[in-house]
């Protein structure tokens, strides 16, 4: 947590079709909290792997989408997330670029070319029109 303290994970459930570990917390996040998560790979077992024994590697500050909801006594705050780059693909002359929280992006449309530039590492930069 940002706020200080580490939470404690009391669980983790391993569901390998889905490739998920679900982790269970000492306490619930808040609405309004923003955290991070660190994996620090275990010397030896139980550790994350691949059904064929390669070991996940550890990262340290990933951050996490707080999807906690905001109930009766607590009131919802504004997101203070930005979005973040998570995929850009390109299909001729379209590219389609797709932000962490894309249900909440702004929808005001945007003008000329909105401060993006693509360029191609064999030429010149590539004009974006809308």
């Amino acid at each position: 947590s940002l706020r200080g303290a580490d939470i404690t994970v009391t669980r983790a459930v391993v569901d390998a079709t889905a490739k998920t570990v679900t982790l269970t917390l000492s306490r619930a996040v808040a609405r309004d909290e923003v955290v991070v998560l660190k994996y620090a790979k275990p010397a030896s077992d139980p550790m994350v792997q691949d059904a064929t024994g390669n070991d996940a590697a550890s990262f340290d500050e990933q951050a996490v989408t707080n999807n906690t909801p905001a109930t009766d006594d607590t009131p919802a705050v504004a997101d203070a997330t930005p979005p973040v780059i998570s995929t850009a693909t390109v299909n001729g002359n379209r590219m389609v670029i797709t932000y962490t929280e894309a249900n909440s992006l702004d929808g005001t449309a945007l003008t000329g070319d909105a401060g993006f530039t693509v360029r191609s590492p064999r030429g010149a930069d590539i004009t974006v029109t809308g």
